[in-house]
């Protein structure tokens, strides 16, 4: 982290709540340097799109102080742009930022090779295109604190690196939020975790922060088994005293027996055994619940999926899909051409390739979700098979149902016990099981999608883009789930940090209307992506 003697922004004893007066955050103090690129992540809902529009002075926080020398510019999320925007053309958006509307085109143009049709509505925009043209918006300003919020969505690689390189070169500071550690590694220099408790600071790439945080859990799981070895200690301690302490009543029973011409000094021992074993039960008491409260703090909280095995209805290793120097069309456009594909039962396949190459298009055409894409020519052999596509729309999940019922659908045939406990590793405990799936959080959705594909008998899964929008944990829940899943696997995705951690076996990449096969895998994360990257810019 650059050092420097003054911050550029000082925020003390911030407080934000959100309209049912639940707390998102409370009394958190931070400070901002010029050079400071800072990474701000957290669950989703905790706060941080709150805490980036409080520090840019778009919104009041409930209590606190913010002191800032800084020009600061907050770019907000896509979905986020409200709808009279969205009617505007790029023109118009344009000149309504500066009456030299010309020189946002050229930053658009020199950092992301774009250029717009200007007298286009922005909402026919992709969305890839409508955030360059808002981080051109941000950059051509200049400002001293640039404050992005979920810049990486919808960008794909090439974009994503050339986000990286234009974020690289900015000299002002820099607070974004990302669930991206791969671009992070690449753009931060700290990292601020936003969590229930307040923020804590990590000096380092988004790496060293994640090796940080293994080894706090690791202390923690270590003083948690301290804290269970001195608990089992003093649970014998207080046996053993407790056995001496009858012992010693006992005793004093005894002496009143053999020794009747001393009833007084016996008398007086026996009261003596009976008192000291009640003080001494207060002490076992105090130190038992000392050693239970120890273990009940130190306890580290892990969800894993359980692994239920399914039977299998299909033969192991037959072929789903078989495309053979195919056309894929979109209405009467060619798209791709002369394509090859093959998925087999197990398989696990990546597809890469720019924004708007056709990666969707050619996976509905070949499930035939969508009428107006098709392959054309060559031979195609698509079994008859149990397939689920799954979009960050997560439309596997029936909104009119809740929680429990979208579970159930998913595999009638498996035990209550075993669904409930499924749901319990994706974090939806008691109550939250019947809630309708239409009020759940985006992050939410994904959960339970992923815990419906966990107990579902699938021949062949489909992701597309599903990471969007979720927060590092919730990827984190998906990938858990996606290890266990045993069927045949299509993503296609942006997010290396994923893709490398879902044992991908096969790439392909859309390039030039044609589909090719990658060198690399995305385990190998910097040589895939430097393969991705030469190949789209040669």
């Amino acid at each position: 982290m650059p050092e420097y003697s003054q911050p550029c922004l000082v925020a003390e004893n911030l407080s934000c709540a959100v309209a049912d007066r639940r707390w998102l955050f409370k009394n958190i103090s931070i400070s901002v340097f010029p050079g400071d690129h800072i990474a701000l992540i957290g669950k989703n809902g905790i706060g941080k799109s709150t805490l980036l529009r409080c520090l840019s002075e778009q919104q009041k926080p409930i209590q606190g102080t913010i002191s800032s020398q800084a020009t600061a510019l907050y770019v907000s999320q896509l979905s986020s742009l409200a709808s009279a925007v969205q009617d505007l053309s790029v023109l118009d958006f344009l000149s309504a930022n500066t009456d030299a509307w010309w020189e946002i085109e050229r930053v658009l143009e020199t950092v992301f090779g774009t250029v717009l049709e200007l007298a286009s509505p922005l909402r026919y925009l992709s969305g890839g295109e409508m955030m360059q043209l808002l981080l051109a918006i941000a950059l051509w300003r200049k400002p001293d604190l640039l404050l992005l919020d979920e810049p990486t969505n919808h960008l794909d690689y090439v974009a994503l690196e050339q986000l990286h390189q234009a974020l690289s070169q900015f000299k002002g500071a820099l607070i974004i939020v990302s669930h991206k550690p791969f671009f992070l590694d690449q753009v931060v220099n700290t990292v601020w975790e936003l969590t229930p408790k307040g923020i804590g600071v990590y000096g380092g790439h988004y790496s060293f922060y994640q090796a940080q945080k293994q080894l706090e859990r690791d202390a923690a799981v270590r003083s948690h088994e301290v804290a269970r070895k001195e608990l089992k200690k003093t649970k014998a301690t207080v046996l053993k005293e407790q056995k001496r302490a009858a012992q010693s009543i006992r005793n004093g029973g005894r002496y009143v027996v053999l020794n009747r011409e001393a009833r007084g000094m016996a008398g007086t021992m026996k009261n003596w055994a009976k008192q000291t074993a009640g003080r001494l039960k207060v002490k076992h008491e105090k130190a038992m619940n000392a050693a239970a409260q120890k273990v009940a703090a130190t306890k580290v909280h892990v969800n894993r999926a359980t692994h239920i095995q399914l039977e299998t209805k299909s033969q192991k290793h037959r072929n789903l899909i078989d495309v053979c120097n195919a056309d894929l069309f979109v209405g009467a456009q060619l798209l791709l051409k002369d394509m090859d594909f093959r998925v087999v039962s197990g398989d696990r396949i990546a597809i890469a390739g720019p924004n708007g190459s056709g990666k969707s298009s050619f996976i509905k055409a070949m499930l035939r979700l969508d009428s107006v894409a098709t392959l054309k020519n060559g031979d195609i052999q698509i079994a008859k098979m149990k397939t689920v596509y799954l979009d960050q729309h997560y439309a596997l999940v029936d909104r009119r149902q809740t929680v429990l019922e979208n579970m159930l659908r998913a595999n009638s045939a498996l035990a209550y016990q075993l669904v409930r406990q499924q749901l319990g590793h994706f974090l939806f405990f008691n109550d939250d099981v019947y809630k309708s799936a239409s009020v759940l959080s985006g992050g939410e959705l994904a959960s339970l999608a992923i815990a419906m594909i966990t107990i579902s008998e699938l021949d062949l899964l489909v992701l597309d883009e599903p990471t969007n929008n979720l927060d590092i944990g919730t990827v984190d829940q998906i990938v858990q789930g996606l290890r266990q899943y045993e069927g045949a696997l299509c993503v296609i995705s942006h997010d290396l940090g994923f893709l490398s951690r879902i044992g991908i076996q096969q790439s392909f990449q859309i390039l030039d209307a044609s589909l090719k096969t990658t060198a690399y895998l995305p385990n190998e994360q910097s040589h895939y992506y430097e393969e991705l990257l030469s190949r789209s810019n040669a």
